[in-house]
């Protein structure tokens, strides 16, 4: 859809625009993707987990709802595949194309929920693995916060698109829904900042973490 293809394009440009020298590499991974996703929308159809009306509601305004089934990896550069990166996801594109916002909406189901859920919170706080002969290999953290949602949640710092989220746990069920519309949309990313007092793996952080939580978990409640 003319949407969803406008909104990959202001993704490149904050992209280029955060990076700096390393956006000519964003340039050259998110222009793959555009045809593709582009295409997946054209026919994707609406999203198995969630309601269009939902999203609209939670969200606000109006949006295109992408089913991508599990073939998320193909907009990984656009989309915040930090978590449930192989989970059958959808795509939510404001209708209104000029200001980019976006949201992507994953659930996976399975009996290693509880496991799954703890690992993504280890992986999210960051790691640091001593190699020996003095090498520390470190990743960088982007837990926010624990949340009061279903079982077990916790939110996400944002992405380098400005999009948070929250991973909720339901029983078997953990759904990650993570957004950049609280901030106006990737157009109206804010300024990133880091707490130098955290260390190398600490969270990189938008003044919209909190308020994209907030509707993240909002609109986890809403998936089926």
């Amino acid at each position: 859809r003319r949407s969803t293809g406008r909104t990959v394009a202001i993704v490149l440009v904050v992209l280029v625009a955060l990076l700096g020298v390393g956006g000519y590499f964003a340039y050259r991974a998110v222009s793959g993707v555009v045809g593709g996703v582009s295409g997946l929308a054209a026919g994707g159809g609406g999203c198995p987990a969630v309601a269009t009306s939902d999203v609209d509601g939670v969200l606000g305004g109006s949006f295109d709802v992408i089913s991508m089934g599990g073939v998320a990896s193909i907009a990984a550069p656009v989309l915040d595949s930090r978590v449930l990166a192989d989970a059958p996801t959808c795509w939510a594109v404001d209708t209104d194309d000029s200001a980019g916002r976006l949201a992507r909406i994953a659930r996976y189901s399975g009996g290693d929920a509880v496991q799954r859920f703890a690992a993504e919170e280890t992986t999210a706080k960051g790691t640091s693995e001593d190699r020996g002969n003095g090498i520390t290999v470190s990743t960088s953290s982007y837990f926010n916060k624990p949340v009061q949602a279903g079982d077990q949640a916790f939110c996400t710092t944002g992405d380098m698109t400005g999009s948070a989220g929250a991973l909720v746990r339901r029983g078997d069920v953990l759904v990650y829904v993570s957004t950049n519309a609280a901030g106006g949309g990737v157009a109206g990313v804010p300024q990133l900042s880091v707490d130098p007092s955290e260390g190398p793996n600490g969270a990189i952080r938008f003044a919209t973490d909190d308020a994209n939580c907030d509707l993240a978990v909002r609109l986890a409640a809403t998936v089926k």
